[in-house]
């Protein structure tokens, strides 16, 4: 029996309580031009791990949901995440009997957080364009596969919630969320999800395998197409109220580790001609190191 698989499904619907939308406060506007920055690594000191990072995190509101990361750093104008065990998954057996709560919110190699602020909203409407920064750089086991609930790990994702609730867990929403990946194997399908969490995750890959590992990564899509790409059945594509990032290898155990130089939203959508979900096209030039 996998134990951390066995609180992986309470785990899923906890995330809830971390990166479901509120109120509106910082809705954008249609007609914007410049780019929304919800992370921009580029000119940020370094950051060491554990209580350098908890203490940086404080300091910019961002929140756990599931997990601790205490690995994480920045260095060299990238934030690292870093999936590896340690304190909680050492003691993994005795805390899922005796302490849950622990368990889920502090595993170190399962870790989820939102990094946009409370309020946070998007217009669907406006077509906004995602376009962010990253490098992958150790993928989990080489049997990882994010379609098998037993192998559901990878080095990097970067979530999108929308006012929705696609699934109820002890009085708590979760949105539906679209999830770009890099996984450790390719899928026929543009798309891809878990039957365990199918009704509100699914992936887009933006990258498979070792091809790529360890070259900077910029990827541009549009958030609303990948929505109705993502989940057919929906017709009304609902507003935007959150970005998180994770990273995970606690279903078969070893070490995970991406890059993350920056993310931002274009408003309004680039020019016609300008703009393919499907290709990758650079942002503005970064400064040197991101």
């Amino acid at each position: 029996m996998n134990l951390i698989r066995t609180t992986g499904r309470i785990a899923a619907a906890i995330v809830a309580v971390m990166i479901i939308g509120v109120g509106g406060s910082a809705m954008a506007e249609a007609g914007e031009a410049e780019p929304i920055v919800i992370a921009d690594f580029t000119c940020q000191p370094d950051v060491a791990s554990f209580e350098g990072f908890y203490a940086w995190m404080a300091e910019n509101g961002w929140r756990r949901g599931i997990g601790d990361p205490r690995y994480f750093f920045i260095r060299d104008g990238r934030l690292h995440l870093v999936s590896k065990s340690g304190p909680v998954y050492d003691a993994r057996y005795r805390l899922v009997l005796f302490d849950r709560e622990k368990l889920l919110r502090g595993l170190e190699n399962k870790v989820l957080m939102r990094i946009t602020p409370e309020g946070f909203r998007i217009d669907a409407a406006a077509d906004p364009a995602l376009r962010f920064v990253f490098t992958p750089l150790t993928l989990p086991s080489p049997e990882a596969d994010l379609r098998d609930s037993g192998k559901n790990d990878a080095a990097f994702y970067l979530l999108v919630f929308f006012d929705s609730t696609a699934r109820e867990f002890e009085g708590y929403e979760i949105p539906r969320t679209v999830a770009y990946v890099w996984a450790n194997r390719p899928w026929p399908a543009p798309t891809a999800s878990d039957p365990d969490y199918a009704d509100f995750m699914r992936y887009i890959a933006v990258g498979f395998g070792k091809a790529g590992l360890g070259e900077r990564q910029t990827v541009s899509r549009r958030i609303v197409a990948d929505y109705r790409l993502a989940f057919p059945e929906h017709r009304t594509v609902p507003d935007i109220t959150g970005v998180g990032l994770m990273i995970d290898s606690n279903t078969l155990g070893g070490t995970a580790e991406s890059a993350l130089g920056r993310i931002y939203i274009l408003m309004p959508p680039a020019p016609a001609g300008d703009f393919d979900s499907s290709r990758r096209r650079d942002p503005p030039s970064p400064p040197p190191g991101s």
